[in-house]
């Protein structure tokens, strides 16, 4: 992937390139929506005390449950690699239009710097309230926010420096890992520091769930992604089919040599479905990798299909994506009061997966209604604060 992009400065492209762009930002919508439509899946369960994992945490030990838990938890951890790298495009697709209506550079970084202010202030009051019981919690909105900080100044680099430096991090990080891997594996106490810049913990003062340079890369990634996007390759289907093909066979390759910062390495004599199981917190390669090569190849079905997600039936995902931080916040709350309601009946004695599913369903019904009313006032509105949002 190339670039001609200079410190400050966005690559021209042609009308037409733009208009291709456009078409495609439907599909970025559209997957934005299937992260966060699973993402929905996972916290609905999880407000009634129904676990769906599929994923490691501290290099902890495993047990999964039976198939239809973990198989929805191979779903649902789809959705935060998929959110960041999104978040950094939509950044991308952001700096370029102000760029072309006359703004400063400076404008620009002062707009993600609001915004990033705004997404930590939802994230460490409404969502941490509902979450943790009025306890601030540092979780994803926090360490989306910390990442777009960093961007606000990386972003007047090169953009191929940009992408040197998300990749030099990501790597380094992994390697940072397996230093702090005894530890994490003994479940030793970590400072509020690293927990923030470099692990998870639920110990801290504040509890951290998303360490900064974990994630933060991923967003940097999707940023240089966002910067090319008019790239005639990236127009075309079978090129996210090679780019998932090339991050599974990446993923393979990683979970055979026993994953390089991969606190969830998978282990001779294991059952099969934990070759499947990864570190999430901190996040490892292997895990990154496997999320978004299955992104990548359901991208692909996105942009050869447009007529789904724009007037079929799909088109609701489309709807989500476009109001994604509105729908994050506002998920929170309707599945909080979901569970409340489900506590205070006397529910017969069924699997916790069907009851997981049930509330999912129920609160997607407000919420694709609320996300609509919501599109439809931000554009009356389009210089208010809900650009922000």
């Amino acid at each position: 992937m190339t670039t001609h992009a200079t410190a400050g400065v966005i690559p021209q492209t042609s009308a037409a390139a733009q208009t291709a762009t456009l078409s495609r930002i439907t599909a970025i919508d559209a997957l934005r929506g299937v992260a966060l439509t699973l993402m929905a899946l996972t916290h609905a369960a999880f407000f009634i005390g129904v676990g769906m994992q599929a994923e490691s945490y501290g290099g902890q030990p495993v047990s999964l449950q039976s198939p239809p838990y973990w198989l929805s938890g191979l779903l649902t951890t789809l959705a935060s690699p998929i959110f960041f790298c999104l978040a950094g495009v939509s950044l991308a697709l952001l700096e370029q239009s102000r760029v072309r209506k006359g703004a400063s550079s400076w404008s620009v970084s002062r707009f993600i710097l609001a915004r990033a202010g705004v997404i930590m202030a939802l994230d460490l009051t409404i969502c941490a309230w509902l979450w943790m019981g009025k306890m601030p919690y540092i979780h994803v909105l926090t360490a989306m926010g910390l990442a777009m900080i960093v961007l606000a100044g990386l972003r007047l680099l090169p953009t191929r420096v940009i992408l040197a430096a998300a990749i030099v991090t990501l790597l380094a990080y992994q390697g940072i890992l397996e230093v702090l891997r005894p530890q994490l594996e003994a479940g030793a106490p970590q400072s509020m520091a690293q927990a923030l810049f470099l692990t998870y913990s639920y110990e801290t003062l504040l509890p951290v769930g998303f360490p900064l340079l974990g994630w933060g890369p991923v967003m940097w990634l999707g940023f240089v992604l966002g910067r090319n996007l008019s790239h005639p390759l990236l127009r075309q289907p079978r090129t996210w089919v090679g780019i998932g093909a090339g991050l599974l066979a990446l993923w393979l390759a990683l979970r055979l040599i026993g994953g390089y910062g991969d606190l969830g390495a998978y282990r001779a004599g294991d059952p099969w479905p934990y070759f499947l199981v990864m570190s999430k917190a901190p996040p490892s390669l292997s895990y990154l990798a496997f999320k978004l090569g299955i992104a990548a190849l359901i991208f692909a079905v996105l942009i050869a299909f447009p007529k789904g997600i724009e007037t079929g039936l799909l088109r609701v995902l489309t709807l989500i994506g476009q109001t994604s931080l509105f729908f994050y916040v506002m998920h929170i709350v309707v599945y909080h009061l979901l569970a409340q309601a489900f506590f205070a009946i006397n529910a017969p004695a069924l699997p916790g997966i069907i009851y997981g599913y049930t509330i999912w369903l129920a609160g997607m019904v407000p919420l694709v209604w609320l996300c609509s009313r919501y599109r439809v006032e931000r554009k009356k509105r389009p210089e208010s604060v809900l650009r922000y949002l």
